[in-house]
């Protein structure tokens, strides 16, 4: 779901739209496929101390951004206890009262020194976390730079270990880092959605998701969205980012107050895309059911999702789910005009039509709800 979510929504322009003003995402993916080179040549090009893009040297610098970067840092290699990435084992940080305490982004240790440990680490340990952060957080790293640790980091987020990295990145300086590459690369939209794509991965746990609502996740996520507003594919990621936020009501009455429900139908609206309607309606769901948000407009967004994919079954659920919590009595009665032969309202209609139309009012527990 995530991979396609940086294709998100190819009929409204998702990442890989031409009219997106982005590389498509085949060619992104190939270069990073090349992004431990590029490093190295990153680095390279910091001792020689160039400035910009050096001829033939493969590093990039973006304008604007000083090349010259904190001398400080930790000595690589084995002597300063780096290693491959393992020396520094899974740690998390507890307050008295049992909560997890986010630690802050190490402000002595250079992107060189972060890169080279990024590069290093095969897993998400308590090291490679503290310089995914540092560089990810660095006002001087460059674009290239933070694409490729984002990479890495979606590597080491691999299904097979990321239950047991999850409490570490709850408590690592990550989730502030990720935030703030979010505010720092809102213009460049293909960087700013790898961002979101690592906090949904790295927010399964309610500890991860408190994290990132802590660093201003839900304000940068919401800024993003508005930045741009017809980019199908930043629009799907970033909808993903506030399901995986909203864990519990606190979270969806913040994004309620912070009018996510309003970007939400705006998204649903600015393209049909599969993946915007069904992320969509699975916001909006939360943010009725847990936020307790009005739900002025819910009903047509959730017939229009319905009616541009009544072939599909995931999307139809998804539609009816929002339709059972905002229409009374949705599918609990046949719809006469189908038992007379035709019903001109077809998927539009919110009888049902027919014995598998009342069985899923029954799943959906539809009926009268209190307001």
């Amino acid at each position: 779901k995530l991979h396609r979510a940086l294709a998100g929504g190819r009929e409204g322009g998702g990442l890989d739209s031409p009219a997106a003003g982005v590389l498509p995402v085949e060619g992104r993916a190939s270069s990073v496929a090349g992004c431990p080179g590029r490093m190295a040549g990153d680095n390279a090009h910091r001792r020689r101390g160039g400035g910009g893009e050096a001829a033939g040297g493969g590093a990039y610098v973006d304008k604007g951004v000083a090349s010259n970067h904190h001398a400080s840092g930790y000595p690589s290699g084995k002597a300063a206890g780096v290693g491959s990435g393992r020396d520094w084992p899974l740690q998390n940080r507890h307050h008295s009262n049992g909560s997890i305490q986010p630690a802050s982004v190490d402000k002595n240790l250079s992107v060189q020194a972060a890169l080279q440990g990024v590069d290093e680490a095969d897993e998400p340990t308590e090291w490679a976390l503290r310089c995914a952060a540092v560089v990810l957080e660095n006002s001087q790293s460059s674009r290239v730079e933070s694409e490729c640790v984002l990479a890495k980091i979606n590597i080491w987020l691999a299904p097979s270990v990321t239950r047991q990295a999850l409490p570490a990145i709850a408590s690592s300086a990550l989730p502030v880092a990720v935030v703030s590459a979010i505010r720092k690369y809102r213009n460049e939209p293909l960087t700013a959605a790898l961002c979101c794509v690592v906090l949904v991965k790295s927010s399964g746990s309610t500890t991860g998701a408190q994290a990132y609502l802590r660093a201003g996740a839900l304000e940068e996520v919401g800024a993003l969205m508005d930045r741009h507003p017809l980019h199908g594919g930043v629009q799907n990621v970033c909808l993903l980012a506030l399901c995986g936020l909203m864990k519990d009501g606190g979270a969806a009455r913040q994004a309620v107050s912070q009018g996510a429900v309003a970007r939400a139908l705006r998204a649903m609206e600015s393209t049909a895309g599969r993946e915007v309607q069904f992320n969509g309606l699975n916001s909006l769901r939360l943010l009725v059911e847990n936020g307790r948000a009005q739900r002025t407009g819910l009903q047509e967004a959730a017939l229009r999702a319905k009616v541009a994919h009544q072939n599909d079954d995931t999307v139809s659920t998804a539609a009816d789910e929002v339709l059972a919590i905002v229409t009374p009595r949705f599918k609990e009665v046949l719809c006469w005009h189908w038992q007379s032969g035709w019903c001109k309202l077809g998927p539009r209609c919110t009888y049902a039509h027919g014995p598998v139309d009342l069985g899923q009012s029954r799943m959906l527990g539809t009926g009268p709800r209190p307001g």
